[in-house]
C-alpha cells in the first residue's frame, strides 16, 4: 500500500532550518545505502544532539561526521542539488524518528532534455555517486583489510570515470578577440594546485555546483572534455587531476588516465 507522504513533505517544507551529516572525508553530505531497499540516502536531522546520536556508529568506524545547517531559503538549491550526486531519498529524523522521503516526491528533477546537447549542463551522478561511496570508505584510518567492499567499489568507480565528461577550468588571456576565438587559438591558461614538495596537479569537475566552489571570483570559464581527451590538456609537469577539489578530491594523476583507458577503452574519444 503506497503511504501519503504530503503531511511529511508540509511539515519539511514548513520548517525553519534542519541540520545535514556531513562526511569530513568528502566535504559532502554523507550517503547512506540502505540495505533492504538500497536507496541512496542523505541524513537530516532536526537538532544536533539527534545528529551527535547518529554519528556514534560512525565515529566507532572512524568515520567522522559533522552537521551542516540550512535554512528554509536554502532548502531547494540543496535538494536540487542532491540529484547531482545520484541521491534518491531523504530521511528526515525528528521527534518522532526516522522517516524517509524520495527525493523526486520533494522537489522536481530537473529536465534538460529538451535542450541541445550542447547547452545541457554537464553532469555525473553516478560518477559523484561512487566517488562519495568510495572516500567514505578507503578514507577511514584503518588498514584496508578491514575496509568493506572497497575492490568493489573501486571497480565501479574506474568504470564511472572513464564514462565521465569533465569540466576542464580555464582562464582567457587579455586581448579583442572573442573567447570563441581565444580558445580556438589556445589564447587560455589553466589553473594549477599545488600540494606537498610544490606537486602540481589540475583542477577538474563533475558538475558545475562543484567549479562554483573552486570558481568563486568568476574567472574561469568551463571547457567540457570527455574522459577520453583529458590526457591532451595536461600541462607539463602536471601530475595529473584533482577530481572535485572543495569536494571528494579524487586524484586522477597520468598513470591512472593510462591505465584506465587501457583497462576499459574510451568511452567517448
Amino acid at each position: 500500500m503506497a503511504v501519503d507522504r504530503s503531511f511529511l513533505i508540509k511539515s519539511v517544507q514548513r520548517k525553519k532550518e534542519f541540520i545535514v551529516a556531513y562526511c569530513a572525508f568528502t566535504n559532502m553530505p554523507l550517503v547512506v545505502c540502505d540495505p533492504e531497499t538500497f536507496n541512496d540516502q542523505v541524513w537530516i536531522f532536526d537538532t544536533e544532539a539527534q545528529l551527535q546520536e547518529f554519528a556514534k556508529a560512525y565515529t566507532e568506524r572512524k568515520i567522522l561526521l559533522r552537521g551542516i545547517k540550512y535554512l528554509n531559503k536554502n532548502f531547494l538549491s540543496f535538494f536540487s542539488m542532491l540529484f547531482t550526486i545520484g541521491v534518491n531519498e531523504l530521511v528526515f529524523v525528528g521527534a518522532g524518528g526516522p522517516q524517509e522521503i524520495a527525493l523526486g516526491d520533494l522537489v522536481r528533477r530537473p529536465d534538460f532534455s529538451s535542450l541541445p546537447k550542447e547547452k545541457q549542463p554537464v553532469l555525473n551522478p553516478e560518477l559523484q555517486l561512487t566517488g562519495l561511496y568510495f572516500m567514505q570508505e578507503a578514507s577511514r584510518p584503518v588498514p584496508n583489510e578491514q575496509k568493506t567492499g572497497l575492490a568493489d567499489m573501486e571497480e565501479e568507480l574506474a568504470a564511472n570515470l572513464c564514462k565521465g565528461r569533465y569540466i576542464v577550468p580555464i582562464e582567457f588571456l587579455p586581448g579583442p578577440e572573442s573567447e570563441a576565438e581565444k580558445l580556438k587559438n589556445h589564447k587560455f591558461r589553466l589553473p594549477i594546485l599545488k600540494g606537498k614538495n610544490d606537486e602540481v596537479m589540475q583542477p577538474l569537475f563533475t558538475d558545475p555546483n562543484e567549479m562554483a566552489k573552486f570558481n568563486k571570483e568568476n574567472k574561469l570559464r568551463a571547457l567540457v572534455m570527455p574522459f577520453g581527451q583529458l590526457s591532451k590538456i595536461l600541462i607539463k609537469d602536471s601530475r595529473g587531476f584533482l577530481l572535485n577539489p572543495a569536494g571528494f578530491h579524487i586524484a586522477m594523476p597520468k598513470e591512472l588516465l593510462e591505465g584506465l583507458s587501457k583497462r576499459f577503452g574510451d568511452e567517448e574519444a
